[in-house]
Parts: structure tokens; sequence; C-alpha cells
């Protein structure tokens, strides 16, 4: 028997031990969604982009790696024994496996539990509905009933982290009673849009003593109205989201040419997807008017923002 033979006969064998041991096909889907994921949250704890340029090319790497292993299983196995490709275990001796292998292995939010926001919250006493009236000139909502927050116009245009306060101007129509509101204008938006907001201080907020939220407003087309729970909104922004984020409970306004008051019930505000619960008012992280891309170009008034009491 020639040597050659032996050599393909060994190439065989090693094969078919392989297609035994084959890790999962999905193997390098996973590798990247939790790059993906890692890189996301960097991004939005407000890290530079080149850390993001970094994360897409860790991903790179780990499907080749993860494409190899599917291929060829044996990889898993180094031939010192101490110096794993990609593992899910520390390797043999007790060292550290490689920060790739560390990655993968294990979710960056696995070794630290997500304290929950909600057991710091202020609790409303239903005594004073009113959130701002804008006639005091700032960005700040009224400190009244516990509350407390900064007004900001955010937009899919600014930079992560940059998102401008938002000052209150003269109404069109202004009276001595009712001279300032809040106004945004902007051309066509393509991405999420841009949205009117602020966050409660602390970061979430007990308003189960009121039955929703009443403001005035005024512009063409729509907004959407999202008091939003601490669950849609991530880790690294202070909520307890780690996957499906951003998906508040909303209600559609159609706006009008002229000043109008509406008005929206907790029971009014749905989540996009099927047999997701209603809205829990006593966990609230923020306030958002939302305008869509389809919505845009928007020229937006907001005035007189309260809840609405029970």
């Amino acid at each position: 028997m020639s040597t050659e033979d032996d050599e393909r006969r060994l190439f065989d064998s090693l094969l078919d031990a392989g297609r035994r041991d084959a890790p999962p096909a999905e193997l390098g889907e996973r590798v990247l969604d939790h790059v993906e994921y890692r890189s996301r949250l960097e991004l939005q704890a407000g890290r530079s982009p080149l850390n993001a340029r970094r994360g897409r090319a860790v991903g790179a790497i780990a499907l080749v790696v993860a494409a190899a292993a599917a291929a060829f299983p044996f990889l898993h196995r180094s031939a010192t024994r101490d110096t794993p490709i990609i593992a899910a275990e520390h390797p043999p001796g007790g060292a550290a496996a490689p920060a790739l292998a560390s990655a993968v292995a294990t979710p960056s939010h696995a070794s630290a539990p997500v304290i929950d926001p909600c057991r710091d919250a202020a609790v409303a006493t239903g005594s004073a509905p009113l959130i701002d009236d804008f006639e005091d000139g700032d960005d700040a909502v009224a400190p009244l009933d516990g509350r407390a927050g900064f007004w900001r116009w955010a937009r899919e245009i600014d930079a992560p982290g940059t998102a401008p306060a938002l000052i209150p101007l003269p109404r069109p129509d202004a009276t001595h009673a009712n001279r300032l509101a809040l106004h945004v204008k902007g051309g066509q938006l393509v991405d999420w849009g841009a949205t009117v907001e602020f966050n409660f201080r602390p970061a979430c907020y007990d308003a189960a003593k009121y039955a929703g939220i009443a403001f005035q407003a005024r512009g063409p087309g729509r907004i959407y109205v999202a008091p939003r729970e601490v669950s849609v909104i991530p880790i690294a922004e202070g909520g307890t989201c780690d996957r499906d984020c951003h998906n508040p409970h909303v209600a559609k306004i159609d706006l009008d040419a002229a000043w109008r008051v509406y008005q929206v019930r907790w029971a009014d505000v749905r989540q996009r997807g099927m047999g997701k619960p209603p809205l829990d008012p006593q966990r609230l992280n923020s306030i958002a008017f939302l305008i869509r891309p389809e919505d845009t170009p928007y020229d937006v008034w907001l005035d007189d923002v309260r809840f609405i009491a029970r």
C-alpha cells in the first residue's frame, strides 16, 4: 500500500469524524449576532465609531473561524492542548481562553446582573398633573409630584449622544397667559425619524395615580405618543432591555393646522407585535412624541403637556 493511499485514508477518516461531531450549522450566525449586539451596546453607550469598526472586523474574523469549525470540528482542539482556537470553556490547566472565545461563549451582560431602575422609582401622588407648560422658558420639566427631567429633540441625523436641548419658543398666537411652546421643524428623514422627549430623573417613574397624557399640538401630518417603560430601553441607556429594544407602546395622533387638545390614556397605547402586554404606568422611563420618516418633512408645535388626573 502506498504512502499516498495511507494519507488519503487518514484524511477521509478525519472528515468522517468531523461530520459526526459537527457543531450547529447556525454557529456562524450566532457568533455574528453576538458581536453585532456588543457593537450596538458600545454605540449606545457613546463609545467611538472606531470601536464599532473593530466590532465589525472581529465579526468577520469570527465568521471565518465559525465556518472553519463547522467544516472541521477537530480544529476546536489544539495540537498543544493549551492554545484552543475557539472554546466555550477554559482550556486544560486553568489558563484563560482567548478574548474571542470568551466573547462568544458568554454574553457581555451575563457576569453582572441587571439592576432594576424601578427599585428606586419616584412615585406619583396624583396631586400635580402638569408636566410642562413651557412658560418658564427652560428645557426642564416642571418639578412637581416627584418629577424631574429635560426636554430634547433627537433626530436620526444627530451623532450619538449629541441630541440638542429643546428650548421653548414664542407661540405664533401668543397671549400674555400662554406665551411659549415647543417647536420642531425639519426635512425629509429616511431611517427612524425624530423625537421630542424627556427622560424621568431618576430613571423610573410610577405614574399609576394618573390615567394617561394630555397635550396641545398643531401641525401637518401625525405624531405618535409613546410613554416608554424601562423594559424597552437598552441596558446601556439605563433600562432593562437586552433584545428587541426601542419597541414602545404608542398611540397615533393625526394633527390639525389649528391648536387642539389631545388625550392618550394608558389603555390606548399598543406595542408592536402579537400578544404584547399592556403598558405598565408604574415603570415609566420617559415620554416621547415620535415623528416617523413617512411623516416627514415635519413642522410640529407642542404645549401644555400634563398627566390626566383619575
